[in-house]
Parts: structure tokens; sequence; C-alpha cells
């Protein structure tokens, strides 16, 4: 039986969605329902994976990564092998669903689908052409972890030398005039969502801080970015500090720069631009001008790493676009000014960035909710031909829009725009790229935006700081060729008014690499409102974390795949920080030696089957958990037996996380509850008075196990409930 399709079984690469879908970032919390073949040791948490900031935003952010029959995958335990999809194991005449991994010499391991939090994809840059599989029967895995466990140890050390110096820096404490401050907010002609709200004020209190800033804004175009920088930026001016703006292009830094004027024209406030088109004299004055104060906000392209800028009374420094610089290239001001305030703005951070969060070493802020009357982009992914590229542009036309076509490789685009002219005659083309004079890009740009041309024929001069609300067709020729983040930063020039946003993605062949197709097949999943933040997760995952310390090579990260290693470095962090603090961990197991899961028979769907016990994994409370089993009768019907046994364990799990008991063991003949040694002196006290009232049903071992003598004890059900009772006494 099939429980998933390989991604060359499709005969169309846009039923790529119909995989299996399984996170690897939105890591499971532990949920054992069933019996595992090899044991298993929780040596880490992975929960950090889990996005969290330091403000109050109370952020669920849920991650879907195609997860695929022959997909490369780590086991924390046991290495690097191939998933083979779900499979229904019986033993002792019971069934139960895991996933099925294969190692070297065609070993087979069956995870329950309680410790699916131990597996992650393996992703390596070099298409994971030569990679040898681990074997069950030998060591080479632990050894290879543990080289990789001493280099994260050794790289948390590093990391937190880099932060220290940083944090001795005693940056300016920027507060505004609160009469001033309250009459510039009170210019912003929208109303404020709750998370732009939440976001100002965590920004509010960074800059009052001694603590240099270094926070990431993460939210696609449109989403209000721009104006919490420009607050920032009125703080940092109105008590008397300088702010630099750097922006990756010359457009970019033009709209900033007419945004800005047009939001402080009332202030008083002396704004700047400088980018490679300045003359002469005129950069010399507008650096002496800086220099000596003169100007308040100084926006620029990578112009503003001129040696002769002084930044000596910059309070804050706002990257825009921060994915589109080195790393090299932004820490050439923080070195000049080493206790700045760092505000970056984004709307898919590069792997790097998402290493700093992940490490809990930059803080993270998420704006979510789209402008109002925004529409989500439709995007395709389709082979390239004639009469679909002559339908789209049609369409848009007929509704008086125009359409951008997507070709960067320059040397094609006079062809196709002849191409284009012969299959429709009457429309009118122009080609814009960046080998063309200034004036020429400018005229076309020009007659573009009021509507004169029906189709810019570009390449990506486009990607950034362009709004054409009339624009809202886009066809990306040779897609395959693009990244993830430019992707999505391309389709975001379409969609930017109440009209509703086409993106076609088209592609030569079928044929084309492994990677591409994921990556494609990420960018047609993610294209709701706000998905920004997901593509950069995506990203992540697709193209592998990039060194944290900069350009170094991560043979170690290639050792034992980038997640493994990610939550490696984030337990060595805490380790260096807190070296005497003990970190409780307890992955509860819970075995009723029953039938506790899903059956196809009640949910044929083998993806849906893995959402639903990713949900119940990450589930933390009560509540919740009726919620979704409420959800899943009105999807499925009544709950079956296997069903009930299985949310029945989830409850348990709860309940054991609070009581700190590391496995519930309960069969026929026997049903123990082991506790934690760690568990708190207040429970273990409840405990001994329950075996004082009743010895002769409650005994402990000498090892600090629980026997419970159940009567009656074949029915599981029964003994699920008796135990349940139990927890909540102690409780």
């Amino acid at each position: 039986m099939k429980y998933g399709p390989s991604l060359n079984e499709f005969e169309n690469i846009n039923d790529i969605n119909d995989g299996f879908n399984l996170t690897i970032r939105d890591i499971f919390r532990p949920l054992n329902d069933g019996i595992s073949i090899y044991l298993h040791k929780d040596f880490f948490d992975h929960n950090f994976l889990q996005v969290s900031t330091k403000s109050n935003q109370d952020l669920k952010i849920d991650f879907d990564i195609n997860f695929n029959k022959e997909d490369y995958v780590i086991h924390e335990d046991y290495g690097l092998g191939i998933y083979q999809g779900l499979e229904v194991v019986e033993t002792n005449k019971k069934k139960n669903e895991y996933l099925k991994i294969t190692y070297a010499k065609n070993e087979h391991l069956y995870v329950p689908l309680s410790k699916t939090f131990l597996l992650s994809r393996y992703h390596k840059s070099s298409d994971n052409i030569g990679l040898v599989l681990d074997s069950l029967s030998s060591n080479k895995w632990d050894q290879r972890k543990q080289k990789a466990k001493k280099r994260a140890y050794d790289h948390a050390a590093e990391i937190l030398d880099v932060e220290s110096r940083r944090l001795t820096s005693h940056s300016p404490s920027l507060r505004p005039n609160s009469k001033d401050y309250e009459d510039f907010n009170k210019e912003f002609p929208y109303k404020e969502t709750d998370d732009q709200i939440k976001v100002i004020k965590d920004i509010e209190k960074d800059l009052s801080l001694i603590k240099p800033m270094n926070r990431l804004l993460c939210g696609d175009v449109g989403f209000g970015k721009t104006e919490i920088a420009m607050r920032a930026a009125f703080i940092s001016v109105s008590s008397g500090k300088q702010v630099v703006i750097l922006a990756p292009s010359t457009v970019l830094v033009a709209q900033h720069y007419q945004s800005f004027l047009s939001r402080y024209k009332e202030f008083g406030v002396n704004i700047h631009f400088i980018n490679r088109h300045t003359k002469g004299l005129d950069r010399t004055k507008i650096i002496d001008d800086f220099n000596n104060q003169k100007i308040d906000i100084l926006i620029g392209t990578h112009t503003l790493f001129n040696q002769s800028i002084s930044y000596k009374n910059t309070g804050l420094f706002i990257i825009d676009e921060e994915h589109r610089f080195g790393t090299k290239q932004k820490d050439v001001i923080k070195s000049k000014k080493p206790d700045v305030h760092v505000l970056y703005l984004s709307a898919t951070p590069i792997p790097r960035t998402m290493n700093f969060i992940f490490a809990g070493l930059k803080d993270f802020s998420f704006l979510h909710t789209p402008p109002t009357n925004r529409l989500s982009i439709k995007s395709f992914l389709r082979v390239e031909n004639d009469n679909l590229i002559s339908e789209a542009i049609n369409r848009e036309i007929s509704r008086d829009g125009q359409c951008f076509v997507i070709q960067n490789d320059i040397h094609k685009l006079d062809s196709l725009r002849e191409h284009l002219l012969r299959l429709m005659p009457k429309i009118k083309i122009e080609i814009a790229h960046g080998q063309l004079k200034k004036k020429d890009i400018t005229n076309r740009m020009d007659l573009f935006k009021l509507g004169k041309i029906d189709v810019l024929l570009c390449t990506t001069i486009v990607e950034m700081g362009l709004d054409i609300p009339n624009a809202n067709t886009m066809i990306i020729l040779d897609s395959y060729n693009f990244g993830l983040a430019q992707l999505h930063q391309l389709r975001g020039r379409v969609g930017r008014s109440s009209k509703q946003g086409y993106c076609y993605f088209l592609i030569p062949t079928n044929d084309i690499p492994k990677k591409s197709r994921n990556r494609l097949d990420s960018i047609i999943r993610l294209s709701e409102l706000g998905s920004g933040y997901f593509i950069a997760q995506e990203d992540l995952e697709l193209r592998g974390g990039g060194e944290i310390l900069g350009e170094k090579q991560s043979g170690h990260v290639d050792y034992v795949g980038i997640s493994l290693y990610l939550s490696m470095l984030k337990e060595s962090i805490e380790t260096v920080k807190n070296p005497h603090l003990e970190i409780k961990k307890i992955n509860t197991e819970i075995n009723f030696f029953d039938e506790a899961f899903i059956p196809d028979q009640y949910l044929p769907s083998p993806t849906e089957r893995l959402k639903i016990y990713r949900r119940i994994n990450d589930i933390n409370n009560k509540d919740n958990l009726d919620k979704l089993k409420i959800e899943l009768i009105d999807r499925c019907g009544k709950h079956i037996n296997e069903v009930d046994a299985l949310f029945s364990n989830a409850e348990l799990i709860l309940l054991s996380k609070e009581l700190s008991i590391d496995k519930i063991s309960s069969h026929k003949d026997d049903t123990r509850i082991y506790f934690n040694k760690k568990i708190g002196d207040q429970i273990f006290n409840k405990v001994l008075e329950l075996i004082k009232t009743d010895p002769k049903i409650y005994k402990m071992s000498p090892s600090g196990n629980l026997k419970i003598e159940i009567e009656n004890s074949k029915n599981s059900n029964q003994r699920r409930k008796i135990v349940r009772n139990l927890l909540h006494e102690i409780i």
C-alpha cells in the first residue's frame, strides 16, 4: 500500500502539493502512544525552534514543510536514513501507525508518531550527492554527533563572546518629547493594527534602554514596516541623535526619501539621500552636513559605507531589505559605532538572520496582519506556452490593467519582445533592465506608472521599491532559476491594490532539478498574505542555515543536519550562559499496550493524519485538546476506539508534564508510573500521602516508580480512566 507519492511519481509538477506535509521547525512535543522497535533517548529539546519573541506578541506560527517519500531524514539517535512513508505495524496483536525509515544494509526503523520530534529533514547544498546512509548496527553516527555537539559548544562560546562585546557598549537612551511624538503619531493617516502597536511599544522600550537594540522586524510589503521605522527614527531625532537608513537600490532610496519627506513635513526634520548617482560636489556637501549634524536622517545605498562619513552622533541604524546585504556590509557601520541601535526590516530574512533569531541573539517582531482590502495573490506553476501567456496578458489588459513579464537574461529581451508582439500586435511593450541608461529607465518606468505601457518586459530590476497598483499580473519566465526569497519579492510587485493579483511561475519543462521543484512548490503553497516569514523559514531549510559567525565552512552542520545542529547549539548556549543550571526536560512516554492512532478508514489521507498528529503533539492545554476532538468529529464523524485512545493518551501527557512524570506503562498485569528524579517536593509528598492512604493499591519501588494494583485490569480504557483520576488527585 502506498502512503504518499514520491516527487518522481507526479505527472504534473503542480501536483507536488499532494505530498506529505511535515514540519521540522514547528517541532512536535512528544506524544508516546506506541511501541518503538528501538529505544529512543530524548537528549535534546527542539521546542526552541518555535518562534518566540521577548515582546508581548503571542505568535502561533504554523509551518508545513514537504516531507515526501524518499527524502533524506536525520533521526537524532540513529542518523541519516530515507523516509519511506507511514506504515501500520502489528505487534502483540495490536496495531499502531509508524513512520518507516530505511538505513544502510536495508535496515528499517519504525518511529512511533509520538517520537516524530526526533526526525528532521536533511538539507545540504550539494543536492545530497554521494550521501552515505547510517547503519543501525554501527556507532559511527554517535561519533559524528559527539563531534558536532563539541563544535556546537565551542560555537556557543564564540557567539556569546561576540554578543558580550556588543552588550558591553552603552547606547544612548532615546526618549522622545511626549507631545511631539504624540503629534507625529496622530499624523499617521491609517489605523494601526494590533501587531503594529505591539511592535512599536517593543521598539520604544528597546530605544529607551542603554543596551543596543538589535531587532528584526519582519512583515510583507505594505504591512506597515516603514511606518514603524519612521516612528523609531522620530524618537532618535527628537532625542538629539541622527538616523542612517540603508537600502539596497536607488529606486528604494528614492521611494523612502519621498515617503519620509511627506511624513515629516510638519516637524522641521532635515532629511537627505545619497546614492551612486549623487554628483561629486553634492556628495561632498551632504557628507559634510551629516558629519556636522545638519542632516537628521540620511538615506542611502552602499554609498553610506564611505569612510569619510562620521557616525559619531548616530543613534539609530535602519537596514531595509536586510537580506540583500552581506554580513560584512551590515557590520561596517556597527563596527564604527558598536553602541548604535539597529533595526532590520525584511519580508524574507536570510538564513543567517534566522539562525540568530533561533539562537536568541536577535530580537524578533512579526507583522502578520494584512492591509485592509488586500487580496492574496493567486499563484500558478505552469509549463511555458504561448496560449497561456497570451491569455494571461489579454485578461489583464481587458480589465484595464498592466502586466510585468520577467526574463532575467538581458540577451533574450529583444527577441522576446518581438515574439510577444507577434502574438499580440496591439499591445504596447517596453523593455527595462539595469544596463540601460538611467534616463531611458526613468522614462519607461514613468510611462508604465502612467498606464501608457501595457506590458513591462524586464529583469529583476523591478524586484524592490516599485509600487504600481494598476499592474496586477506578473509572468516569470524560467522561474526555476530564481531563489525562493527573490520569487516572493517579485510576486509582491502585483496585487498591491484591492484588485486581484495573478502571478504565473513558468518553467520550460517539468523535468527540472529537485531543488528547483522544492522552491517552486514552496512559493505556490505559501501564497497567502503575510507569507514572507514562512518563505524565509522554507529558505532556511532548502539552503541550509549558513554560518552564524560569518563565512566559515559548516562541515559540522553537514554531519548532523541543520535542525539537530541548531538544537545542539541552543542547548550549548544555555549551558555556557548558565553552567550550573540544569535544564529540566520531560518527554513523557505513555503506553497502555493497545491501539492508539488514526486508522486510514477513519481519515484516509496520510497527509491529514500527520497534520492531526502534529497538532495533538503541539497542544499544551486541555481546552485546545477538546477543541481538536470536536473538530475531528465534525470532519470524520464519531471517534472510533483507536482515536479515543489517542486523545486519552494526549490528555495524560498534559497531566504528566505538570507532575514530572517520565513514563506511564500499563498492561493487564502491571501498571506503573515513573517519576522524574527531579520531581518537586510538593508532588513527592502528595504521592507519599497517597501510598499511606492505601498501601495495598499503591506501592513505591526502590527505583522510584509507583505501582498501582488494578483489579479486572484487562480493559485498557478502564486503566486509563483510573490513572487519569489518580493524576488529577495528585495535582
